[in-house]
């Protein structure tokens, strides 16, 4: 049957063959078509018209889908953002000059990971590629005597690649992982890459496939390699270097394994050399606070737990940058906190220096605004995929460069600052390039680069003499006509054109005795005779071709700019990370003056203080104003906070708030607080709300105690630790026991404990407070009018005995009948006293007794009330202590009200 096929289509089914698992775009004129299970999914999928032309291979009629090739840019995407890729098989020579059937073959594969066309995007974030490698290495843990069973875990060495070809970003490292691959899927997690692939050893492990399918797309992909040792030499080879130490992984062989997966994967779908990947930065999770793919959902830092966008996460919260460089640099830090109190401060530093100065803040993001996202513009030019258009927006950012340089070379003290006007100094070229695109691009080029229009008039003589020929070209065949004319005296004389012959010189036979000598015979009529000159014959090729050779040659100058520009690829990404950068700390400098923010405090120790703290997105969108509360925290007091209080009256927010101040002070941000000491904090555990994750087979308490013992497994004494309601999803008795034990072993963690905010309604657990040396109760204070309940929203010191669910309902609309109800059976059982705690007397016998909890109410003054406790009597409350603090001698009257009604807003 193959050999009834037509060229066009043996081509096609060669190409389905080399590439069997992508969707074929086979290019046939003016269209993209697609054929047989190709088309039937690409019409699906697009929602275009399914028809059907000639045959297949078993003689059935052939379904055919097709798009017209100029809205490449439209459909692409949408089937690359469903998992789909994606082979273009285009037509290899002009379809004019072809003999016989025209060459067609696939230029490249697009995947989810590999796109570059900026169609494919929409946003400014990475597009990363993630590539994997890795083998079990043991086993850890100890067998000891009390404990002779097989106790541990095993291991796995991991070595894992992030590329992202659109800017040509290549990161790697290489950690040990457990065998649930914690580790691997807390990166994913935070890098979210379009696009995984592993090699078949890990492909086979349908536990791994599975949890990385529900986050990204997942490939196997096995690179033709003996092993680290030959992928060193393939990464050396293109990086043109003669060791990887300077990339920090030469001694990396999982990292250096997945590294050239990642290159090979990406030339293989790119069919090129990706000269603008000229770099590989190794890091390793020792430099940065670890934040798992827990606490990435549960703080919501990028994404939120609604729909997953990023509204109302922190990162839309301080997100004002004004480059796309900014914006995924932004991301990066605040997914990446910093662990080293020098590096911190020397972006606080900066920070700072921005934010006292508005004046020079607002010039520096002026001029930012210019600036587009030069590390995909870098990245299309030296991919071969750029156009006109991408050069002029390139050139508009180079241009904003030196002002922003100036800028940063006039009172610039802090060293990071410094460090950015000296490396965009260091470009040397840089005005020389944004010249060279001046003189030569139109300010508003077409997009196509082989159709003409984008080169400037007086760019070349060559080119000026084509676009003349082609636009003048009657013009010139009249001159060159009266020319010839008075030269033979012939004045009958005429120059003429048809397909045939092209252009003439016509005599008469009456005049044939006139005909010049340098006259070449062309053509006899009945009555006439044609010559040409070689001087009409090289104007007629000029003529014939002028508009192809001119479009011809703006290409070959735009393919010269592209490669002058290529040449300094490395230089142009360095000068885009240092843009971004500078964007990110301007544009912290600008939330800490719009929000009030202060400068943290980093130390090394393992205190917590924080004054008049804020959660940095809640207070943007709460009504009525946010109220601020306070943190204490350290090892040897105040390590474990037990935070009771009703639904809804901001426990999780509390914690949350906590949080995000050391995240946001350890990215080098300024943080919502009056005061904030941070003792850095080397990662952050949350246990915060529930789900079910059905499809794997887990119960909420199931997915509840999952992620508990990722904490206990895995909490250091540096770590912070977020838990809220822990044991809340099985029996009353087991989830106390549970609770308790937690709070118990997070106490006694390693002989020094682990700071760790916990809230409960289990209030038994409050006498805690008295066995527990580094645990102290804390509670979210309410004021009960009737029936009404109000939050106060502020915490206190000492514990309640309440949980006010009952009340809660009815601000839910529960029916009253049902609250009514609910209310007497209440009251049964605290008659009843169904909920004891056993505890051991000092003679080893149990007893029971009623969980004492006491309960206190925000007090404005009175600290020596009843029941409080002498800590409590010496601690005054937010009104209070700013009443003490005030000057009234200095204060002018309308300061004076002015403080009045903020401390009217405090009480109430």
């Amino acid at each position: 049957m193959t050999e009834m096929m037509t060229p066009a289509m043996r081509q096609y089914y060669e190409a389905k063959q080399a590439y069997p698992d992508t969707l074929i775009f086979f290019r046939m004129g003016d269209f993209y078509e697609s054929f047989g299970e190709d088309a039937k999914t690409i019409a699906k999928e697009l929602e275009i018209t399914l028809t059907a032309r000639g045959k297949n291979r078993e003689g059935e009629k052939m379904p055919l889908a097709g798009i017209p090739y100029h809205a490449l840019d439209t459909y692409l995407p949408r089937l690359i953002n469903k998992g789909y890729k994606v082979a273009l098989c285009e037509q290899l020579e002009d379809p004019k000059q072809a003999k016989g059937v025209v060459k067609r073959g696939v230029v490249r594969v697009v995947t989810p990971g590999t796109a570059i066309d900026s169609s494919m995007f929409s946003d400014a974030s990475n597009n990363y590629l993630m590539a994997v490698a890795g083998k079990e290495v043991g086993k850890s843990g100890k067998n000891t005597e009390k404990n002779s069973e097989k106790n541990s875990e095993k291991e796995m060495e991991m070595g894992v690649s992030f590329l992202d070809i659109s800017t040509g970003e290549f990161l790697t490292t290489q950690f040990r992982d457990s065998e649930n691959f914690e580790k691997l899927l807390s990166e994913l997690a935070r890098m979210h890459p379009a696009e995984c692939i592993l090699p078949p050893s890990l492909y086979g492990n349908s536990d791994l496939v599975d949890r990385l399918k529900g986050q990204t797309i997942v490939q196997v992909f096995a690179p033709e390699i003996s092993g680290s040792e030959e992928a060193g030499e393939k990464l050396k080879h293109h990086f043109k270097v003669a060791t990887l130490e300077g990339m920090g992984c030469e001694k990396l062989d999982f990292a250096v394994s997945s590294a050239w997966a990642a290159l090979e994967y990406a030339q293989t779908t790119q069919l090129r050399d990706l000269e603008h990947i000229n770099t590989l930065r190794t890091y390793s999770n020792s430099e940065f606070m670890i934040l798992d793919s827990i606490t990435l959902r549960n703080l919501e830092i990028v994404k939120n737990v609604r729909d997953e966008g990023d509204a109302n996460s922190l990162y839309r919260i301080l997100n004002c940058t004004k480059t796309p460089m900014g914006s995924r640099t932004l991301k990066k830090w605040l997914l990446k906190p910093l662990l080293s109190v020098e590096n911190i401060n020397l972006r606080l530093d900066a920070v700072e220096e921005l934010a006292a100065d508005p004046l020079l803040r607002y010039d520096i993001r002026k001029w930012l605004s210019e600036v587009r996202d030069i590390e995909r513009l870098v990245g299309r030019v030296v991919y071969g995929n750029s156009n006109a258009r991408d050069l002029i927006a390139l050139k508009k950012s180079l241009d904003a460069v030196p002002p922003i340089r100036d800028c940063l070379k006039e009172k610039i003290e802090s060293e990071l600052l410094k460090e950015i006007a000296e490396g965009l100094a260091s470009f040397s070229e840089l005005e020389n390039l944004a010249e060279m695109i001046e003189k030569a691009i139109v300010e508003e080029p077409p997009v196509s680069v082989r159709e003409g229009g984008m080169i400037k008039p007086g760019y070349g003589a060559e080119l000026d003499e084509l676009r003349d020929i082609a636009s003048n070209s009657k013009q010139w065949i009249a001159a060159f006509q009266q020319k010839e004319k008075e030269r033979s005296g012939i004045k009958s004389l005429k120059v003429g054109y048809n397909k045939v012959f092209g252009y003439y010189i016509e005599i008469t036979n009456a005049n044939s005795s006139q005909v010049p000598e340098d006259y070449i015979r062309k053509q006899t009529m009945s009555n006439a005779e044609r010559f040409f000159t070689p001087e009409l014959k090289e104007k007629e090729s000029l003529i014939l071709t002028a508009n192809d050779k001119s479009m011809a040659l703006e290409y070959e100058i735009f393919l010269k700019i592209t490669q002058a520009l290529s040449a300094h690829s490395r230089e142009l990404q360095e000068t885009a990370e240092r843009i971004g950068a500078l964007d990110v700390l301007a544009v912290l400098a600008e939330a800490a003056g719009n929000n009030n923010y202060v400068r943290p405090q980093l130390t090394d120790d393992c205190k917590i203080l924080i004054r008049d703290g804020r959660h940095p997105v809640v207070e943007n969108t709460v009504p009525g104003g946010f109220v601020p509360n306070d943190t204490e925290m350290d090892c040897k007091e105040d390590q474990f906070l037990l935070v009771t209080g009703p639904n809804m009256a901001g426990k999780s927010t509390y914690m949350r708030q906590t949080a995000l101040i050391a995240i946001m002070a350890q990215a080098g941000s300024f943080v919502p607080a009056s005061h904030a000491s941070i003792g850095v904090i080397d990662q952050v555990f949350t246990r915060i709300g529930a789900f079910d994750d059905l499809a794997s087979g887990q119960s909420t308490f199931m997915v509840e105690m999952v992620e508990l013992a990722n904490i206990l497994n895995n909490a250091s004494p540096r770590s912070l630790i977020l838990l809220d309601e822990i044991g809340r999803g099985t029996s009353t008795y087991d989830g106390y026991s549970i609770a308790k034990a937690v709070v118990e072993f997070l106490h006694n963690r390693g002989k020094v404990g682990v700071r760790a905010l916990f809230a409960t309604h289990y209030h038994q657990l409050t006498a805690l407070e008295e066995k527990l040396k580094r645990v102290k109760n804390y509670h979210i204070a309410v004021k009960e009018e009737g029936h009404e309940l109000v939050f106060l929203r502020k915490i206190v010191p000492g514990a309640t005995d309440r949980s006010y669910g009952i009340q809660v309902a009815r601000l839910a609309g529960v029916p009253e009948k049902v609250i009514e109800r609910a209310n007497e059976i209440l009251k049964e059982l605290e008659k009843e006293n169904v909920f004891e705690e056993a505890e051991e007397s000092e003679n080893g016998k149990k007893k029971k007794s009623k969980a004492t909890a006491r309960y206190t109410q925000m007090m404005l003054f009175d600290p020596g009330s009843s029941g409080r406790t002498s800590a409590q009597a010496n601690r005054s409350s937010p009104v209070e202590a700013t009443l003490k603090k005030l000057n009234l001698e200095e204060m002018t009257p309308i300061e004076a009200l002015n403080k009045l009604h903020e401390l009217k807003r405090l009480l109430n």
